[in-house]
Order: structure tokens, then sequence, then C-alpha cells
């Protein structure tokens, strides 16, 4: 994306991803975005993935980057980060637009939504080597 695009784009129609050459792509959001990026970045070697999700409901996975820190930015709502630290689960609340959060790399982390809320977050995510687990 070496060009200027000729209006704004919007992290909930897309994502942006940092290429290995500091290069960025926009991306539709969406099911197959995931697939894609490995497709696409080999494996998502050396690539940060930028995105924002609206949740409603906790998280259904809990999730892990072993290729360095995840960055959360709190744009509405509230949620509780859940982060498994040296056999310990920490309760973060997560509750005032404007927060950061720092998930450190390796660290396994979901979130549980306040009932009756719906949190909307920006991420920074290392993305290589991503795993799930469920709940």
């Amino acid at each position: 994306m070496s060009k200027t695009t000729d209006k704004p784009l919007n992290l909930s129609d897309f994502a942006l991803v940092l290429d290995s050459q500091q290069q960025i792509h926009a991306l539709p959001a969406g099911p197959e975005l995931y697939p894609q990026l490995d497709s696409q970045f080999n494996q998502f070697r050396g690539c940060v993935l930028l995105s924002e999700y609206t949740f409603s409901d906790n998280w259904a996975s809990y999730e892990i980057h072993p290729a360095g820190d995840e960055v959360l930015y709190l744009l509405s709502g509230c949620c509780e980060l859940l982060l498994e630290q040296q056999g310990q689960l920490l309760r973060i609340p997560f509750d005032t637009p404007g927060q950061v959060q720092v998930i450190p790399k390796g660290c396994w982390h979901s979130a549980d939504i306040i009932p009756g809320e719906t949190c909307r977050i920006l991420f920074v995510t290392p993305g290589e080597g991503s795993q799930q687990r469920p709940r």
C-alpha cells in the first residue's frame, strides 16, 4: 500500500498487515482473513496485524503469540482480560476507553465481556506462530 488510497479505510471492514519489509497491506476483515495471512505472508513470518473487533460475548478460546508482545487498546465498552502467567490466572479490568494493555510474548490470554456490555478493542498483533485453545 505504498500509494495513498482515495479515502480512509475503516478497521471494522479491513485489517492492516505490516509485512516484514515494513509495507502495509489492507485485507478485508472476515473469516477468510487468518488463512489468507498465513498463505499470503509466509506463515505471517515477521508481520504485525492491526485489527479491530467488537465483542458482546466472552472469547471462546485462549490465544498465544510467541513472536512478540501484543498491544490491546480499548476503544469502547469494558471487559476483563484473562492472562495466564506462571501458573496463575490474572484478571485485569479493562474498562476505560483509551486504556492500553500489553500482553507479554508467550502469554495465554482471553477475555470475559461484562454482561450487557459491548466491547471494542484495537489489536496490534505479532501473528507469527499464534495459536488458540478452547477455554
